[in-house]
């Protein structure tokens, strides 16, 4: 049995010889429990399942990679307005239309268009699904992998070939402005005493003219943008950079100096 854990961008897994996979949809505390539980060692994988889209998507891709899987457990609860937990019932109940949309979906964004139907309809034959939405208790769960596991058909022995793209990767360099931002310059603060960050903005001949200051820097980047205060996409690239940095530095009670790393 292999049981070394096995990390993805959003997923965890211990067991690559289960038939069994664990979508805990938008709970992440529930995945986190899971995960912890003994269950972590009898599945395959566990993962959410946060869009009716691409992220439908991105399953059904992890799913024809692992042609031992034969059950989906989806457990958990879904956004509202997403219904990615309705969608992806209706695509193993109904499949999809010719252009991608997952037929009986209640979402309007619930529309496949990087997989074709040929994988789609792979995916419904090797994996049967069990719907537990709604369902956030961890013996409820463990008691659905035993049932799966005691109903293994075997790997699934349909080869199916998968559309690949292959990341770009980008050279290791630092990131330099490439020139002046003409609405002027800033400088990043932390003002430890009010748990805030300050943005001090300066014209071009270097004349202060607004000084910010925001909780987080989500809402600094959305104040800096709606007012006007970058015109550069690069120097907002920077600012995203910078303000995220100060932002850990000011949660986690570490120094922040502006364009140093943490």
């Amino acid at each position: 049995m292999n049981v070394k854990p096995e990390f993805g961008p959003s997923f965890v897994g211990c067991n690559a010889d289960s038939p069994v996979a664990i979508c805990t949809l938008s709970s992440p505390d529930l995945l986190d429990e899971l995960a912890r539980s003994p269950i972590a060692a009898r599945v395959a994988i566990i993962g959410p399942l946060e869009t009716e889209n691409i992220g439908i998507e991105q399953m059904l891709t992890t799913l024809l990679e692992r042609p031992r899987i034969r059950w989906l457990i989806v457990c958990g609860d879904e956004s509202r307005g997403r219904y990615q937990g309705q969608a992806l019932r209706a695509l193993f109940e109904s499949g999809v239309a010719p252009d991608g949309t997952i037929r009986d979906a209640r979402s309007r964004r619930a529309r496949l268009t990087n997989l074709a139907a040929e994988h789609v309809e792979a995916v419904r034959r090797q994996v049967r699904l069990c719907d537990l939405v709604g369902i956030s208790e961890v013996a409820r769960v463990a008691d659905q992998v035993d049932r799966c596991q005691a109903d293994d058909p075997g790997a699934f022995e349909e080869h199916v070939e998968l559309p690949r793209v292959e990341p770009i990767v980008a050279p290791s360099r630092r990131f330099r402005l490439a020139e002046h931002d003409p609405q002027g310059f800033f400088v990043v603060l932390i003002d430890r005493a009010a748990e805030r960050l300050l943005v001090e903005h300066y014209a071009e001949d270097g004349a202060l003219a607004h000084r910010i200051a925001a909780g987080d820097a989500e809402s600094m980047c959305s104040a800096l943008i709606e007012w006007g205060l970058v015109s550069r996409l690069d120097h907002a690239a920077y600012l995203g950079r910078e303000l995220a940095k100060a932002e850990y530095a000011l949660r986690q009670g570490a120094p922040y100096r502006q364009d140093e790393p943490l």
